[in-house]
């Protein structure tokens, strides 16, 4: 009976051992959220500010978590507050413990929906008019709701690691980082844009830029900046009067005459009502071209990035292309469609 009494407190303390042990894993993946938010953006006010929650809130967060683990996160001697050496340790865990957590509710959902409750795409305005048509009809049943945002590219990637989009497709190179993955859609040189009365033969960027204003691409937008560079690279200083942020609009400038642009032909292709006033030529000097990536977060849309690169290939190269052979019929063996 002893033996049977002692070996059932075993059983009991065993328990309790279990159950402590589950205790010490019992993380609030909540505050775990909002602490790696204030570390990020700098204070618990600004957390407060992009959580949309009160800044009581978010120190009760921070509190709770160090009532949990018994040890002190932030140094609140110090204005701003500052990490311990222990809550420096939590912040490197606590990122990929919430990727691997939202990644595990993402692929869940997905599996029993079948197909995604929302997607959002980041898209560079020129392959969301001329490809995203066809993108969005081909996968159109893949999503129950679409939503494509365009505008500048710069924002793209810092959309897809806040989560805000979940697929980006967008002009330059993919910033290193193993919770991305991605792969090139098109490479494609960039042209002149002349006005079509402008009937010199372009023998170099200086003469034309003596004969007629630059249209710009915006300054904040990265194929303007990709320009700009390019100019500088040249030695060649254009003057600064017309600049605007869609290629609709810069290509718009150019037909009506008021100047020249470089831009691509994937750009032209998108603002093909201003053709009929539009001269395309090569751009004189060396080589400069622009890529676009897809990329997506590793692990959640990995199926999804093959299907958008099957489309993507062949609305370029069954649509696209013969519309680019109409007008610049010189480039279309100079675009690579896919990756190298």
């Amino acid at each position: 009976m002893g033996h049977q009494r002692a070996e059932r407190q075993g059983i009991r303390r065993t328990g309790e051992d279990a159950v402590e042990l589950m205790s010490d894993f019992d993380l609030d993946l909540r505050a775990l959220d909002i602490f790696v938010t204030v570390v990020e953006t700098g204070g618990m006010t600004a957390a407060s500010q992009h959580k949309e929650i009160s800044q009581s809130a978010v120190s009760q967060a921070v509190g709770a978590l160090e009532k949990k683990m018994a040890v002190q996160l932030m140094d609140r001697s110090v204005r701003p507050p500052a990490l311990t050496s222990a809550g420096r340790t939590l912040f490197e865990r606590a990122k990929s413990l919430l990727d691997t957590a939202r990644e595990t509710s993402f692929l869940v959902r997905a599996y029993q929906q079948r197909s995604l409750p929302r997607l959002n795409v980041g898209m560079v305005d020129s392959y969301g008019t001329t490809v995203g048509p066809h993108l969005v009809s081909g996968l159109m049943d893949e999503a129950v709701e679409w939503s494509v945002w365009s505008g500048l590219t710069k924002l793209h990637f810092k959309r897809l690691f806040t989560r805000e989009v979940d697929v980006v497709i967008t002009e330059g190179s993919i910033p290193a980082d193993e919770r991305i993955i991605s792969h090139r859609l098109l490479k494609e040189p960039f042209v002149l844009a002349l006005p079509v009365n402008y009937r010199k033969p372009v023998q170099s960027l200086d003469q034309l830029n003596q004969d007629l204003p630059l249209v710009r691409y915006s300054s904040r937008s990265l194929t303007g900046m990709n320009i700009e560079n390019h100019m500088r690279s040249l030695d060649i200083i254009a003057r600064r009067r017309f600049e605007f942020d869609t290629a609709d609009t810069t290509l718009a400038m150019v037909a009506v005459g008021i100047g020249w642009a470089i831009t691509t032909p994937l750009c032209l292709l998108q603002a093909k009502t201003h053709l009929g006033n539009i001269r395309c030529e090569p751009l004189p000097g060396p080589a400069f071209s622009r890529s676009l990536m897809l990329a997506t977060r590793r692990h959640e849309l990995e199926s999804l990035q093959k299907m958008i690169s099957d489309i993507s290939r062949d609305t370029l190269t069954q649509k696209c292309m013969p519309e680019i052979a109409q007008f610049a019929p010189w480039v279309t063996d100079k675009i690579e469609i896919g990756e190298d």
